[in-house]
């Protein structure tokens, strides 16, 4: 059984990220990028369907975590509708989290202790609460979308 300060606790939070803090650990992780590449398109427009993966080097730390140099990835599908112009007018991602974390999370240890990952995870859940913005709904959005920069 793991406890609150387990390994895994870190993953089962990250929904109380806000779009600052999320970008700012991706940023520290993965410092020459994390890639992105479509890998097959299944359908075309107006509405696009398409495979891709996301992937880069654990090469910093991540939420109380050493990098171990590997390579981190995660495939997902998505769909995108497009207007006239081939603008994007929503996007929907599909994948799942523990590709992408058990490779995050799999170095030991920092020195940045678990209950100072827990405390700021903490403070951005009590921020989102005060907003009414609900971290256990189960749903993930790209930290980086727009729609996930407006929830807060």
């Amino acid at each position: 059984m793991l406890s609150r300060h387990g390994k895994w606790s870190s993953l089962t939070r990250l929904a109380c990220s806000s779009y600052e803090t999320s970008h700012d650990a991706f940023r520290s992780a993965f410092p020459r990028g994390f890639a992105w590449e479509v890998i097959s398109v299944y359908s075309g427009p107006p509405v696009i369907t398409y495979k891709f993966r996301h992937w880069g080097f654990s090469e910093g730390p991540f939420r109380g975590h050493a990098p171990t140099g590997e390579m981190v990835q995660f495939f997902g599908i998505s769909v995108m509708r497009v207007d006239e112009s081939m603008r994007a007018e929503d996007v929907e991602i599909y994948f799942d989290p523990a590709e992408l974390f058990g490779g995050l999370l799999k170095g030991a240890a920092t020195d940045q202790s678990d209950s100072q990952v827990d405390q700021s995870l903490d403070e951005n859940c009590e921020q989102k609460k005060s907003h009414g913005v609900s971290s256990t709904s189960g749903h993930l959005s790209c930290p980086f979308s727009n729609q996930a920069r407006t929830q807060l």
